[in-house]
């Protein structure tokens, strides 16, 4: 009896966090893959459009940018837009006001039907 009180009064319980949406993300950002064009030519693709990502290092003690980052903001982007692979046509540095550091990536969002693993 004493358990059953228990669980009833946690039954109107909610716990709120942030992981929901993290964990969200991770799983559609690992559904999209990076292909080279000569990967992605194997397939019978269709092109969503462009896709960019950025990142702004405003302090010297701010997180730095990285390709890997940025590659993951594009995988999400692309998975948005319904694709399923992208190809990175360029990623680098630059310079941008207000930026100690500044990269961006820009890539292709592609959506192969019935894909079937690694070419």
């Amino acid at each position: 009896m004493l358990v059953a009180l228990m669980l009833s009064g946690c039954s109107g319980m909610e716990f709120n966090t942030n992981f929901g949406g993290y964990a969200t993300n991770r799983v559609k950002a690992t559904s999209v893959r990076e292909y080279s064009v000569e990967e992605i030519d194997k397939y019978t693709a269709t092109s969503l459009g462009f896709v960019e990502a950025s990142s702004c290092q405003e302090k010297p003690g701010d997180r730095e940018s990285s390709r890997k980052a940025l590659v993951y903001d594009l995988k999400l982007r692309a998975q948005r837009l319904g694709g399923n692979e992208i190809v990175v046509e360029t990623c680098g540095t630059g310079a941008a006001a207000m930026c100690q550091a500044y990269m961006e990536c820009r890539a292709v969002a592609y959506l192969v039907p019935e894909r079937k693993g690694p070419p």
